[in-house]
């Protein structure tokens, strides 16, 4: 059966993401619910599969980010000054490296190794260790998952034009330092409070943050906030639906039957033309965030869910006010930006006649 491409590629979704749930919703590891959303993060796109060698560099950044992440905690935990302005490093540092054209992935477990861990090992280094372990096995669960995925459901050849179109273009070196220091003194301030108050319980929304904030169409302008608070507010409609249902009939079938059949909704969504895919995209992975709370057996897995719904909101909301308060900053450096290539082209003119 002749398929086109896109497709293809939401067959591949459709199926890689429901296997994921079924493998992290059955078994429910320790952050299990992290394998389907990196699944879904990792088939949303139109760039072709990664070869074996990148995936497993990228796993090892992922290992050796959360081993700093714990060295560096440990050895400054004494020195909470020292620690803050270690962390305010590491993270301008990884966030200029994104806006170069970093992989995203590594760029994600990167500021997850680096704002979680160290603050589950300041408050609970037991709960930090279970924390990490859970993560890296779901984290190789996904890419195992992901490569499968490609090698059963495979693409089209494409010739290099078409594969040239999905390379993402790299921003000049001012843009890069602008949208990093954006994004850092987003970040810090949240990293500063949760670290003085010991906010252990709501850590997620500090992971939030982080991976929020490193979007240069997000800090770019108030059309981007819009945007996230768009796909966060479809994500969490569409999981209070899904959760209701699930509260009528609560059976590990019925998760799987919604979250394949969301799945495959998603998958037109995320593969359309529609210039709002970027934002369907989102909302999938808060729909996964959300549905996993209801997945426990815990008692309280109804004040759970709707505690993780706030949190998002909160993380969302902080980062759109942060952008919006930055934007007048972020002009200035613009313009001066502006300004010094201006002077450059005409300090150009007379070598150029000279020649």
């Amino acid at each position: 059966m002749h398929r086109s491409p896109t497709e293809i590629r939401q067959l591949r979704f459709f199926v890689g993401v429901t296997i994921a749930v079924i493998l992290a919703f059955g078994f429910n590891w320790p952050l299990a619910f992290i394998t389907p959303m990196f699944v879904a993060k990792f088939l949303g796109t139109t760039k072709p599969k990664l070869p074996f060698k990148v995936l497993s560099g990228i796993f090892m950044i992922i290992a050796s980010a959360f081993i700093f992440g714990g060295i560096v905690t440990s050895m400054l935990i004494n020195y909470p000054i020292v620690f803050l302005l270690a962390m305010t490093l590491i993270i301008f540092w990884i966030s200029y490296w994104n806006n170069s054209g970093g992989n995203e992935l590594a760029i994600t477990m990167l500021l997850v190794g680096f704002t979680l861990i160290p603050m589950l090992t300041l408050l609970l280094p037991v709960v930090a260790f279970q924390v990490s372990i859970g993560f890296l096995f779901s984290c190789c669960v996904s890419l195992l998952l992901t490569m499968i995925m490609h090698e059963i459901i495979p693409d089209k050849k494409v010739d290099a034009q078409t594969q040239a179109k999905v390379i993402t273009p790299i921003a000049d070196k001012p843009t890069r330092v602008r949208y990093a220091l954006l994004s850092t003194l987003m970040i810090m301030p949240v990293v500063t409070f949760f670290f003085y108050f010991n906010l252990s319980s709501a850590i997620l929304i500090l992971a939030f943050i982080a991976i929020l904030a490193q979007k240069p169409d997000l800090v770019a302008g108030i059309k981007g906030s819009a945007a996230l608070m768009i796909g966060n507010s479809i994500g969490g409609i569409v999981a209070i639906a899904l959760y209701a249902v699930l509260i009528l009939v609560p059976n590990f079938t019925m998760l799987n039957l919604l979250m394949g059949l969301t799945a495959l909704y998603f998958s037109q969504l995320i593969f359309s033309e529609n210039k709002f895919a970027p934002v369907y995209a989102m909302a999938f992975s808060t729909v996964i965030i959300l549905i996993s709370s209801a997945t426990s057996s815990d008692a309280d897995a109804n004040e759970k869910f709707y505690i993780r719904l706030l949190q998002i909101a909160a993380a969302c909301g902080y980062v759109v006010f942060a952008t919006i308060i930055a934007m007048p900053w972020i002009k200035k450096i613009s313009l001066l930006d502006t300004s010094k290539k201006k002077e450059s082209n005409v300090e150009s003119i007379p070598e150029l006649v000279d020649s």
